[in-house]
């Protein structure tokens, strides 16, 4: 039987490692990637691991939605890094999988005065500007800077989460808790301008912030 060889899995220094068929088209990329995650599931367990694409070049947002793949088929806790494989471009999901819901993707900046309402997860390809709102009943990903209003499990859900790829000064809810990301508070964090994941923990929103200054 001929290998299917339109994704391959190797071990890499920090991780895994995902080689695409550059001849592959994206929807069989996808196929076959699920296919392996459902194969791997037992073998992965609940590690924690960070996972880099190479070969075909993909988008932001099919990068996405393959870590969401992961995230349905694996209890693998994933650090995911763009397809070049440099950790420039990290965003920390430890702790949450991806949301199987609806996702809406907005490709390009949030400006102020603009507002998203989603039954389901928001990806947001740019920047969340002060003034703009994200209101989600899913997760939020923003692949920019979160400096407006972002709200994540609207309807109640504290499972859902909030990541950035940068933090601004701005306010955060999750499910029914608040909290705010001050000038202040970040300067002093020593984060300013770095990545954040926000979920809920022992009852109040937690931020773990990503990257070193």
């Amino acid at each position: 039987m001929k290998r299917d060889n339109t994704v391959i899995f190797k071990g890499g220094k920090n991780g895994i490692i995902v080689h695409l068929d550059e001849e592959a088209s994206l929807e069989d990329i996808k196929t076959a990637f699920r296919e392996k995650m459902q194969a791997s599931a037992k073998f992965f367990a609940d590690a924690k691991t960070t996972i880099a694409f190479k070969g075909k070049e993909i988008s932001q947002e099919d990068i996405v939605e393959l870590v969401g793949i992961v995230g349905e088929e694996t209890d693998l806790l994933i650090t995911f890094v763009d397809e070049t494989g440099e950790e420039a471009i990290t965003l920390e999901l430890e702790g949450a999988k991806p949301a199987t819901s609806p996702t809406y993707h907005h490709k390009a900046n949030l400006r102020s005065g603009q507002s998203i309402f989603q039954n389901g997860s928001v990806v947001i390809m740019g920047n969340v500007n002060s003034g703009a709102e994200v209101i989600a009943t899913g997760n939020v990903y923003i692949f920019g800077t979160l400096g407006g209003m972002v709200h994540a499990g609207s309807e109640g859900d504290e499972d859902a989460y909030i990541c950035a790829l940068a933090v601004a000064p701005s306010q955060i809810r999750i499910a029914g808790k608040i909290t705010y990301f001050t000038q202040e508070m970040l300067e002093d964090a020593g984060v300013m301008m770095q990545g954040a994941h926000a979920f809920i923990k022992d009852e109040q929103i937690h931020v773990d912030f990503t990257g070193d200054r």
